[in-house]
């Protein structure tokens, strides 16, 4: 220090510059702080965003200065100039859009920077648009990935115009159905609500019950080989329309399925509410369930729906809202209806029981949804992991342990004729040794998932030869490179039966088969979200649909009644 200031008293040329040094820093310091204190502009809206020349343009944003001064405003390449501005506020600016203004983007300046770009588009440089051509719109598949595989492999499909999202899109396979071509099943189904959901018939799409679309963009679709599809063709539809047919071959040395027949019903569900009472915005809310659409099911059409509902598809599921409907009178009835047309096949698969493997792709969603324990299937629980290997014992070979458990079932446990109460264990069949088709299918999925095997319980209806229905439950196990094999525990333990004549079927032929006098609500349990928290549910476990809620009350209403019908026949086809 003591240097430094003899240096200075010494020499004049270095007080002369210490002090430049001294004024540079401070003309920086105070560069920097006004800098610092100034904020970059930020344009959040121009309007209009497609004007023409003498437009007023709105720019709206902040920190544009209360007064333009030295700032300005760039559009399409061109500073405005002085008699363009209208008026200059820190949040909004006003100008008129010069004549020589074309297509571009839009900044503001200021002494702190330029803002962020908005576009702007003469409106008068906009060509007509012209009606587009179906060639280039409808989707168009250029390459498969393999030309045959078996079903569950991964299929990549490229081409283009196939949209940057599903939607409401498809990929169909041909089909193991009878009859071929693209009719529909039957003719009343173009008369319906929601008809122009048709699966064209002879084909099968991918399932998302199985998880079968795994990517979905413009130029490429990759998709699993759904259960159901056979040799043929391949094609994509989109709104746009449907591309060309491409061969390919659906190969499984694990066996075939063969569809022996199809029946078509027309069908109706509903639900009656009685004396509902509560405040003026007392209501109850109905998921009534549909019919679902799978490979053995390949049509479930809504063909009429009183009232309408307010939501016409919810998980599995159309929704109404029924309130009071005269708050002075004592008694008031309400309630919904609705009838499908659905077609249901009998299938017959040929299992090769030697070439049967355990499942190898065990990341795969369908294997890890269908064998862990859920809330419906307790593949958990402690005497199911106790019974398994007493029925088991040292078979690895997955059928072989699914027949096993079939005919344990059927050797050891008592049908009965009646369904038990809703509450009612379904691991109560493993000490009473007599249980309904919902214990039977209940525990039957349970021993499978604990071997690894995936399962699933179908609900829905039984239809006899009188045309009356009951509430029924089976089953459909998983074979990789093969698919959904169904069983029926109950039937094949003997259940009271009167099948359609010329097409009986009994015993140990329900494991493996199915017949098409069946009616599919559920592919396993559908959990449903209740609309506000403060809604008090309803559900039914052992009924013809596997779902969570069934009714919900808003918080005002004091009491109601309600019946389910179960689903009725009012015509065969």
């Amino acid at each position: 220090m003591n240097l430094v200031s003899y240096t200075l008293r010494k020499y004049p040329a270095a007080r002369v510059a210490a002090l430049a040094v001294f004024i540079a820093a401070g003309v920086f310091l105070l560069l920097f702080s006004t800098r610092s204190i100034l904020k970059k502009p930020v344009l959040t809206e121009i309007s209009p965003g497609v004007g023409s020349p003498g437009d007023t343009l709105f720019l709206r944003g902040h920190n544009f200065g209360s007064s333009r001064g030295s700032s300005y405003v760039e559009l399409c390449g061109n500073r405005l100039t002085e008699s363009a501005y209208i008026s200059w506020e820190d949040d909004l600016i006003k100008a008129i859009v010069p004549g020589n203004t074309e297509d571009g983007l839009v900044y503001v300046a200021t002494r702190a920077g330029r803002s962020n770009p908005e576009f702007f588009a003469n409106e008068l440089a906009i060509p007509v648009e012209m009606p587009e051509n179906p060639m280039f719109s409808v989707p168009i598949v250029t390459e498969l990935s393999v030309s045959e595989g078996s079903v569950g492999q991964v299929l990549s499909i490229t081409g283009r115009n196939f949209g940057a999202s599903r939607s409401d899109s498809n990929v169909y396979f041909t089909a193991h159905r009878e009859g071929e071509g693209m009719e529909s099943v039957p003719d009343i189904a173009d008369l319906g609500v929601d008809a122009e959901k048709k699966i064209p018939f002879g084909f099968v799409r991918p399932s998302e019950a199985d998880f079968d679309y795994e990517y979905w963009s413009e130029n490429e679709i990759r998709v699993r080989v759904p259960d159901g599809a056979a040799t043929g063709s391949v094609f994509v539809e989109t709104s746009e329309g449907r591309s060309t047919l491409q061969p390919f071959a659906v190969k499984s040395r694990e066996g075939q399925k063969i569809v022996s027949s199809r029946h078509t019903y027309l069908i109706q569900v509903g639900a009656d509410f009685y004396n509902i009472k509560g405040g003026d915005s007392a209501a109850v809310t109905i998921h009534l369930p549909r019919p679902v659409t799978y490979a053995w099911q390949p049509q479930a059409i809504l063909t009429e729906s009183v009232p309408g509902p307010e939501l016409l598809e919810y998980r599995g599921t159309s929704i109404f809202r029924v309130a009071p409907a005269d708050k002075t009178s004592a008694k008031n009835t309400a309630g919904a209806r609705q009838n499908f047309v659905v077609s249901s096949c009998a299938l017959e698969c040929q299992i090769n029981k030697d070439y049967v493997l355990p499942f190898k792709e065990k990341n795969r969603m369908l294997y890890k949804s269908f064998t862990r324990a859920d809330e419906i299937v307790p593949a958990a629980d402690k005497e199911v992991l106790e019974l398994l290997p007493q029925i088991i014992f040292q078979v690895k070979n997955p059928y072989r342990q699914a027949e096993l458990v079939f005919d344990y079932f059927a050797a050891n446990y008592k049908i009965l004729s009646k369904s038990r109460a809703g509450d009612s264990n379904p691991l109560d069949l493993i000490k009473r040794k007599r249980g309904d088709a919902y214990d039977f299918a209940v525990l039957y999925a349970a021993l499978l998932r604990a071997a690894g095997i995936p399962c699933r319980i179908l609900s829905g209806v039984l239809i006899d030869s009188d045309k009356q229905t009951r509430n029924h439950w089976w089953n459909e196990f998983y074979i990789e490179n093969f698919g959904w094999v169904p069983v029926d525990a109950a039937l094949g333990a003997g259940m009271d039966f009167k099948p359609f004549q010329g097409e009986p079927l009994s015993g140990k032929d329900y494991f493996g088969n199915i017949d098409a006098q069946r009616v599919a609500f559920s592919l396993g349990w559908k959990a449903i979200k209740q609309s506000l928290l403060s809604n008090k549910t309803v559900s039914f476990q052992r009924s013809f649909a596997l779902q969570s809620i069934w009714e919900e009350s808003s918080a005002d209403v004091e009491s109601y009644s309600s019946y389910w019908n179960v689903p009725a026949v009012l015509g065969i086809y």
